[in-house]
This record gives C-alpha cells, sequence and structure tokens, in this order.
C-alpha cells in the first residue's frame, strides 16, 4: 500500500493546457508525439529505448497506468491543447513519504512555448494541496540544458548533485535534484 491515501486530479486545466490521465483512445496520438520526439527522447529518458511502439503496445501500456493511478502507484498525464498531444507529465512516488517528483516531455514540435514549465508548475499546485505531501521534486542529468530551465523557473531549489550509471545516450550520469517544499511555493 501506497503512503498517498489523497486523490490526484485527473484532469487539470491551466491555461490553454489540459492535463488529464490518459486513455486507450489516446494511443494514437502518445505513438505519434513520441515518434516525432524519439531523437530528442532517447538522449535523455531511459523508456525511450524501448520506442518505437505500437499502438497495441501504447494501449497496454495506458491500461497500466490507469491500474497504477487506481493503485495509487504512479500518477501519469498527457498534455493536450486543442485535443492534441503535446507532451506528457505525471506525478511520481520515486523517492520518499511525502515527497512526489515530476517528469516531463514536450513534442518536439511544440518546445520553447511554455508548455512544461506551466505542466510542472500546476502539477506542483496539486501536489504541494496534498496532506500527506511536503516536497516535490524534479532530476534531470546536467546536460539536459532544457529541463533545468523549468525547476528554475519555479523557483525550485537545487539541492544536490549525484552520480547514476547513464541510462540514455546523451546522459553523463550527472543528474541534479531540485525541490520545492510547500511552504516556500506560491499556492495560488
Amino acid at each position: 500500500m501506497t503512503w498517498l491515501q489523497s486523490e490526484i486530479p485527473r484532469r487539470i486545466i491551466v491555461d490553454d493546457l489540459v492535463l488529464r490521465s490518459l486513455e486507450v483512445s489516446d494511443a494514437g496520438q502518445v505513438v505519434e508525439a513520441v515518434a516525432e520526439s524519439l531523437p530528442e527522447l532517447s538522449q535523455w529518458l531511459p523508456w525511450a529505448q524501448f520506442e518505437p511502439q505500437s499502438v497495441t503496445q501504447r494501449e497496454e501500456l495506458i491500461e497500466q497506468w490507469g491500474k497504477d493511478w487506481e493503485e495509487k502507484k504512479d500518477f501519469p498525464v498527457g498534455i493536450f491543447r486543442d485535443d492534441q498531444l503535446v507532451g506528457c507529465s505525471g506525478l511520481h512516488l520515486r523517492y520518499g513519504v511525502g515527497q512526489l517528483e515530476i517528469g516531463y516531455w514536450v513534442r518536439t514540435s511544440c518546445v520553447g512555448q511554455g508548455i512544461a514549465t506551466r505542466a510542472a508548475g500546476a502539477l506542483t499546485d496539486v501536489a504541494l494541496a496534498l496532506p500527506e505531501v511536503h516536497e516535490v521534486l524534479i532530476s534531470h542529468d546536467v546536460a539536459n540544458f532544457r529541463s533545468q530551465f523549468i525547476p528554475k523557473r519555479l523557483g525550485f531549489t537545487m539541492v544536490k548533485e549525484y552520480e547514476i550509471e547513464p541510462v540514455a545516450n546523451a546522459n553523463t550520469g550527472q543528474m541534479r535534484l531540485w525541490a520545492m517544499k510547500r511552504d516556500a511555493w506560491r499556492i495560488d
């Protein structure tokens, strides 16, 4: 059983974006967005080594994500604008009790539009409004310059650098961890 008992909303609206739990019917859009973005995703994200996936494989994965959501193990969301998938994000229980990590990626054709920053900000709002959560984390490889701008823009504090075995093509294995505590966050 997970330490998280609160409900995570399955739909969050921020500006012109809708962050929502993915449905099996979204599989085709996810396959298309990942295929478009695979050269960039494969540089940084370990799961990209298993791409490309078929629509059927993606449907099965989305079904598993739905089960994970129900069991409060993981909370992946698609980021949609005008009903088109522009990226994915989520809240993940990868660290300790009371800590949620935000992960994100944006479709290559939509990079540089503030999508990841707005999505991460909205997810931080949601996470830190939960009574069990006291800290939100974001981690990235130090060479992933684009990714570091999101926690900086949101006012996260870089709390440590640590080494891991490189898990993707451009990874150096030198990771940076950013944190935001509830008492420091600007809850709107």
